[in-house]
């Protein structure tokens, strides 16, 4: 009898420390985030630095994207687990049309929408107009994936050919405007908190080219679906953390905050951080309060890649792309 209490309370020790590793590990939820430095990223740094990752529960590392490549192939790979970024990135990886090399057939899915965009054509000094950019160089982050579609359909109507420009691949914002400071390239397109850097600085603002398309669904967080749907409540906790950081963005009382977070995080000054984060909380760029998804907006998206997407193809509709199951 003695011995059976032995086993048995050997037993219930053994149980109650298995127990307390698995409720370790069930805290312990550690997501991988990839993403591009900027205005857009904004909600990932507030959840991060206010802690609303913590309250939630898991635990946050963000590693910030030198282009889109990067990004993608080792998301993809499933060393990042979600990344912050333009789902035409996921659109074009999808369906064959990404220009990183991947090792694995790509099964990607967009977990929340984030905001539109305002995207700027900058260019030298000394060119004034999109005519002016006629056989010049023009620094993108991929010909083929982001925002590369939206340039072709302004240079298109205003009567540019395919080969009346050259398109040349420097990765992310900070990376194209360094191209500009460094007169790699004629132009460039550029997002905030940069533009703002960049009209500083004295380049030339040829013209926003997002607007004229109407509704367009730049910004979104995406995932691995094989991973999102083996971490379903750590995708759900991430979503709840993010949505809590859009409220706090959104509060009045959280704007010089706000700036300062997001010029530390972005590595910029804050009288450049701050237009920034005036334009997430009103006009074209501004975060969705609920981050929901423009389904019209993804719907431009797609139609632009139907266009100018190679090899050209149908694209499938918004349910391919996006899942509403962890925000729900």
């Amino acid at each position: 009898r003695e011995g059976s209490m032995i086993i048995k309370s050997i037993a219930a020790g053994l149980l109650l420390a298995l127990a307390s590793v698995s409720a370790a590990y069930a805290q312990q939820r550690n997501i991988e985030v990839v993403l591009f430095a900027g205005t857009s990223a904004l909600p990932v740094y507030v959840a991060k630095d206010k802690g609303f990752f913590e309250r939630e529960g898991v635990n946050v590392n963000i590693t910030p994207t030198p282009n889109s490549g990067f990004q993608m192939t080792n998301l993809v790979s499933g060393k990042f687990n979600i990344a912050g970024t333009a789902i035409d990135n996921l659109i074009a990886y999808m369906e064959g049309q990404g220009t990183g090399k991947v090792d694995r057939e790509p099964d990607l899915i967009t977990i929340m929408g984030i905001s539109s965009t305002e995207l700027n054509i900058v260019a030298q000094p000394e060119y004034k107009t999109i005519a002016d950019l006629k056989g010049k160089d023009i620094a993108l982050d991929s010909p083929s994936t982001g925002f590369a579609f939206v340039l072709r359909n302004v240079l298109e109507k205003n009567g540019f050919g395919v080969n009346d420009t050259k398109w040349v691949p420097f990765g992310g914002t900070r990376e194209r405007l360094n191209a500009l400071r460094e007169k790699k390239a004629a132009a460039a397109m550029i997002t905030e908190p940069f533009t703002t850097q960049a009209r500083a600085e004295g380049f030339s603002m040829i013209g926003e080219i997002v607007s004229v398309l109407g509704p367009y669904q730049a910004n979104v967080q995406i995932a691995n679906r094989p991973w999102a749907k083996a971490n379903e409540d750590t995708v759900v906790r991430y979503i709840r953390a993010m949505l809590n950081a859009i409220d706090w963005i959104y509060d009045p009382a959280n704007k010089a905050e706000s700036i300062k977070i997001l010029a530390m995080n972005a590595k910029i000054p804050e009288a450049a951080a701050a237009p920034s984060v005036n334009g997430v909380t009103s006009g074209q760029a501004a975060i969705d309060r609920k981050g929901a998804i423009n389904a019209e907006g993804v719907r431009t998206v797609i139609a632009l890649r139907e266009k100018y997407g190679q090899p050209q193809k149908k694209m499938g509709g918004l349910d391919k792309y996006y899942d509403a199951t962890w925000y729900n």
